[in-house]
């Protein structure tokens, strides 16, 4: 595989499993030094020790993104290892799956579950940015990367603080682009759809998923290796001129009208 970041350090939040740790695998590939972080210390562990078998280089810190001190920690501990910060990658989440009051009754609105998504999902971001951008200003640029998702773009029935806290994370990437980008340092969001994480597998069946790829206009549904591909791209040389951008990662869920899928079930009636 191409080196496109031989020399140079990534950190990732989440990478114990799903995108975070297809990601940290990916750029490892491509010749990166690897800070895997989540708040699982053993999941984290086990992605930097998978791509050290593999011939790569890594190492794991245990970090929970909601924390500030671990944010700052972690800021400190790539650069301790590496030197220097070339990618930082905010992909950590807090689905507010399994915890306080379901998120699927408005009337019954959780602020304290609301809090609690938004200090991961966004604080944890931001405060890791602004622990990082100081390195990145004095090497010269840098790359920030967020994972955001499709429920940011429209209004939903559910998800009322998870879907938030994302339209949240949008305005975050494209404010750092435009703050930072004349000192070198881009800022690009990656809107993934329907992705088979291993979060998702838990919770979805089969006739979800036949669902989900109804609406998709895809041959399959997403695997986090399609989001990290997407990810070693954004921050490599070849995107220099790209900053900024809301880039979904969907299979063209998000591409057509509204009621895309009636029409193709009343095209296929018809024969």
């Amino acid at each position: 595989m191409e080196q496109r970041y031989k020399g140079k350090s990534v950190v990732i939040t989440g990478a114990g499993s799903g995108i975070g740790r297809a990601s940290a695998m990916r750029f490892a590939q491509e010749g990166a030094s690897v800070l895997a972080t989540d708040l699982n210390a053993d999941t984290a562990a086990q992605t930097a020790q998978t791509i050290v078998d593999a011939g790569g280089k890594a190492i794991s810190l245990k970090v929970d993104a909601g924390v500030e001190v671990d944010i700052r920690t972690m800021i400190e501990c790539t650069m301790d290892a590496h030197g220097r910060i070339d990618v930082l990658f905010n992909n950590a989440v807090n689905t507010g799956a399994n915890k306080g009051k379901p998120d699927k009754d408005f009337l019954n609105f959780d602020p304290e579950r609301f809090w609690a998504i938004v200090k991961v999902n966004v604080l944890g971001g931001v405060l890791a940015c602004k622990y990082a951008i100081p390195h990145m200003l004095k090497q010269g640029g840098g790359n920030i990367l967020w994972t955001s998702s499709t429920s940011s773009l429209g209004g939903d029935a559910s998800q009322f603080s998870y879907g938030a806290s994302k339209s949240m994370v949008n305005w975050y990437a494209q404010t750092m682009a435009a703050t930072f980008g004349k000192q070198g340092i881009r800022s690009n969001c990656i809107l993934p759809g329907v992705i088979q994480t291993p979060a998702m597998k838990g919770w979805a069946n089969e006739a979800m998923n036949t669902a989900f790829l109804d609406i998709n206009s895809s041959t399959r549904l997403g695997e986090p290796e399609d989001v990290a591909a997407l990810a070693a791209f954004l921050c490599s040389d070849e995107a220099h001129y790209i900053n900024g951008v809301l880039m979904p990662c969907d299979g063209g869920m998000s591409c057509g009208i509204p009621h895309l899928q009636i029409v193709r079930n009343l095209l296929k009636a018809a024969g």
